[in-house]
């Protein structure tokens, strides 16, 4: 009853905040109804607003969409049910509506007493989709993490597609991992994860499973994103696919495709790293320094931010949901911070840690002409785009004993040495020291990682 008289409470303060403004709905951690309801009650034009609670989670949610909603999920998991939970759709966009959903992870609920992954059965496909869309559906800064799709079961007992799409959709700074619409390789089964009128800008579509069906008929635009599954044809000639239209700045692992508008690279890796938050509310696949998707993105098609809420660049900017360093490739004293090495002479590091007042700390792991490991630090002064450090120092005649003790070394003067950033990803290091064990020279590098929430611009 208390459930009940909440949710009329929030549909009539909806309607009173809709009289010529957009309404703001705050929704309890785990509330279905009153979620169900803020949903249901959106008549006008202009967009209501439902915020979820800050990292909730909610159970399967039955969403019948008829006006013009946008919800935040304020990093709140959003629950897509393996369970055979209902024969009607999840999430129901009526044409001429629209729904919004933003910063949330559609995450996967495995059957209660079961595991993951509820058996097909048989080759029947003919269970209703977890959503149907025909209006307009936009994600915008969301996850779609691991097996969230894979397991759709119908009371009946058949599978169910994840999207049924008559109008349109939009996926902007989305993450979709180890996520597709199982059908095993059944040439009769055409719908895929996404079909229809799908417009996909700066997203990250990644999964190595077998028989992956990414993509099914319609019309599907992308732009600036990474689309990649080793091993699987996306585009399988035996089976009808969406025609793709490429607006440039793609990385794709399928050449069938036909992915040939500027800056489209073919790559069966695009080299990530892991996934997780990096600094935001959503999880993300961060970008390894060697990704060919760095840089990559047409300028044209960047976005001003990336799935994190970090800008991008205006001139450049990467390739999918994530952006190296959250910056604009221009680099500042905070930016520096991180850790580089040369890729083509593995085996030594440079960290760098920018201090207050324009002081940076400088450490070095590297070798001498002898092939003895040493490390160098000092603390230098950041001016423009270069750390000059005049005093570098070296600690010797230390010792590791059994326990974890260890001797106590002396620090002694090494030399000097200067590290000029040209941009948030390339470096130069150059060195002078009276020892001749490692005299004068420079060495180049890359960048190796960022610093997490670090902006380059900042």
């Amino acid at each position: 009853m208390k459930t009940f008289i909440s949710a009329i409470l929030l549909v009539a303060a909806l309607v009173a905040d809709n009289a010529g403004a957009a309404g703001i709905v705050r929704i309890a951690n785990g509330d279905c109804s009153a979620l169900g309801a803020a949903a249901a009650a959106a008549p006008g034009a202009e967009p209501s607003l439902i915020l979820l609670a800050n990292g909730g989670s909610y159970p399967p949610c039955v969403l019948n969409v008829t006006g013009n909603i946008a919800i935040d999920g304020n990093g709140a998991d959003f629950n897509l049910p393996a369970v055979p939970f209902t024969d009607i759709p999840q999430v129901a966009i009526a044409a001429g509506a629209r729904l919004s959903m933003r910063h949330l992870t559609l995450s996967y609920s495995p059957a209660p007493g079961t595991s993951t992954k509820t058996p097909k059965i048989g080759s029947v496909f003919a269970g209703p989709p977890a959503i149907v869309n025909a209006g307009t559906l936009v994600l915008e800064s969301v996850a779609i993490p691991d097996d969230a799709v894979f397991g759709y079961v119908s009371i009946s007992g058949a599978w169910r597609h994840f999207m049924g799409n008559t109008g349109r959709v939009v996926l902007r700074n989305v993450t979709i991992k180890e996520v597709y619409d199982a059908n095993n390789g059944q040439v009769a089964d055409f719908t895929g994860l996404l079909s229809g009128n799908v417009e996909i800008s700066h997203a990250t579509i990644v999964t190595s499973k077998p028989f992956a069906n990414l993509f099914g008929a319609g019309a599907i635009s992308v732009a600036n994103s990474i689309v990649i599954a080793p091993g699987t044809a996306i585009c399988n000639p035996a089976v009808p696919h969406a025609n793709f239209v490429s607006l440039g700045g793609n990385i794709v692992s399928d050449a069938a495709c036909g992915f040939n508008a500027r800056n489209d690279r073919l790559a069966g890796d695009a080299h990530f790293l892991d996934f997780g938050l990096h600094g935001s509310i959503t999880p993300t696949l961060a970008l390894n320094y060697d990704s060919p998707a760095i840089g990559n993105g047409l300028a044209a098609n960047c976005e001003a931010a990336d799935a994190r809420g970090l800008s991008r660049g205006t001139t450049h900017c990467d390739a999918g949901a994530y952006e190296v360093g959250g910056g604009n490739g221009k680099l500042s004293s905070t930016g520096m911070s991180g850790l580089y090495f040369n890729a083509a002479n593995n085996g030594h590091y440079v960290s760098i840690q920018k201090l207050f007042a324009d002081q940076a700390l400088v450490i070095w792991n590297t070798f001498d002409e002898q092939g003895v490991p040493a490390w160098l630090y000092g603390v230098g002064t950041i001016g423009g785009n270069q750390i000059h450090v005049p005093q570098v120092a070296q600690n010797v005649g230390g010792k590791l004993h059994e326990g974890g003790s260890v001797d106590v070394s002396t620090p002694t003067l090494w030399g000097s040495f200067d590290v000029t950033l040209s941009d948030c990803y390339n470096a130069t290091l150059t060195y002078s020291s009276p020892l001749p064990e490692f005299g004068s020279g420079s060495t180049t590098l890359q960048r190796l990682a960022f610093l997490d929430g670090v902006n380059c611009a900042r």
